[in-house]
């Protein structure tokens, strides 16, 4: 998976996305890998690498860094402003501006290196073909069980989600096999496919690899209704209460996305039966679309409290600039009572970032230390800010 990471990129960098727009969650990105032209474009490979590829002055960003939320990223980037800007002029480069669209695609280029496990081990694959007793039915170089077909072809795969819709697809009947031949039904959790898909690949012979184009979560968003998931499932409180909220308990890679979907399936075939919906079929490039979808959903903040974001405004010393004045005119631009002056968070964000080397001489002139933001308090600092474009909000502690 992570040998075929730059593949992907390069074909990204060269393929058009349309802006996303609509459906539930407006940030879903067409393309997550999209932002990878971006990324190299402005520059941020220059001092950043992703999986050890690019810039050394920065932290390795495909490391695990950015597996959180948008507006936490956000904040991460927020954080280390004073440290990148002092970078840039060591290094006599200019620094690079982002409109909301592009902060949009950079943010979820980011995010999505969090989606690639790690490579997988064939040695902890082969541990799992035999532990989890797959070998019973199943071969890999000539080695296993006949009574399914043998798991060679899924070497030549270099991306996972091919073995993830098989796995789907086969997932009642080869449960009901199981059950006839007294095998546990197998739980995969943590590297587990990734490390058998290793293991399938050093045992299954050939150096051809067919790859696939990185899922489109607007697409997943689309197949989670027509599939009917959403008959079952919630999402953030929207949709079916026969399931788990998707939206506020599905944690993990792509890879551990698909493995809970396979956990699980037993449970939702039950569902699906006693409400008369059979259990829908997903190609391998639905599997992919679906699971990013999945993956995302992690990617979209929980709304922020303006109440906490006032506190956030205060402490951060936000005030000092654009609120207090001095010589009858603000130090920075008011960023209350302004009614609509930011159209969406990322605006916000852009802004942050394009003016960060202003703002980090500003405080300095002014004597305010740099603020660090944790956690939700870049969502609820901006819910504070969209709140105060027309009205007065009162901080709760």
């Amino acid at each position: 998976m992570i040998g075929s990471l730059f593949i992907l990129l390069a074909a990204a960098a060269a393929a058009g996305s349309a802006p996303a727009s609509g459906g539930l969650f407006s940030l879903l990105p067409d393309n997550p890998l999209q932002g990878s032209r971006l990324f190299a474009d402005k520059g941020c490979l220059e001092c950043h690498s992703v999986q050890s590829t690019g810039g050394r002055v920065g932290p390795d960003l495909g490391r695990g860094r950015t597996s959180r939320p948008l507006l936490e990223i956000a904040g991460v980037m927020w954080n280390h402003s004073p440290r990148m800007e002092h970078a840039f002029r060591e290094r006599h480069i200019a620094r690079p501006k982002f409109d909301a669209k592009e902060m949009a695609g950079l943010l979820a280029f980011l995010y999505s290196l969090g989606s690639f496990d790690e490579p997988g081990d064939a040695v902890v694959g082969a541990r799992v073909f035999r532990d989890k007793q797959c070998s019973r039915c199943h071969s890999v170089g000539g080695i296993g069980g006949q009574v399914g077909p043998a798991l060679d072809r899924f070497a030549a795969y270099a991306s996972p989600v091919y073995l993830t819709s098989a796995l789907w697809n086969s997932g009642k009947r080869m449960s009901a096999r199981m059950k006839e031949m007294n095998v546990e039904r197998p739980v995969f959790e943590g590297k587990d496919i990734v490390d058998l898909l290793a293991f399938i690949r050093r045992e299954g012979g050939g150096l051809e690899r067919v790859y696939a184009q990185p899922g489109n979560p607007r697409n997943g968003e689309r197949l989670f209704v027509e599939k009917r998931c959403s008959g079952c499932h919630a999402i953030n409180a929207q949709g079916g209460r026969q399931g788990p909220d998707l939206g506020r308990q599905l944690r993990g890679t792509l890879m551990q996305v698909a493995g809970a979907m396979w956990n699980h399936g037993p449970g939702m075939w039950t569902r699906m039966s006693q409400r008369g919906v059979e259990v829908p079929k997903l190609t391998p490039e639905e599997a992919g679309d679906l699971t990013s979808y999945l993956y995302f959903l992690q990617f979209i903040d929980q709304p922020g409290n303006p109440q906490r974001g006032l506190l956030v405004y205060r402490e951060a010393g936000c005030v000092t600039c654009h609120e207090s004045v001095a010589g009858g005119k603000r130090a920075a631009p008011a960023l209350t009572g302004e009614g609509d002056r930011f159209k969406s968070s990322l605006e916000i964000v852009a802004s942050m970032w394009n003016h960060g080397a202003q703002m980090e001489q500003l405080m300095a002139e002014v004597n305010v230390a740099w603020p660090t933001l944790k956690g939700t308090e870049m969502a609820d600092l901006i819910a504070y800010l969209f709140a105060a474009g027309g009205k007065e909000v009162t901080a709760k502690k």
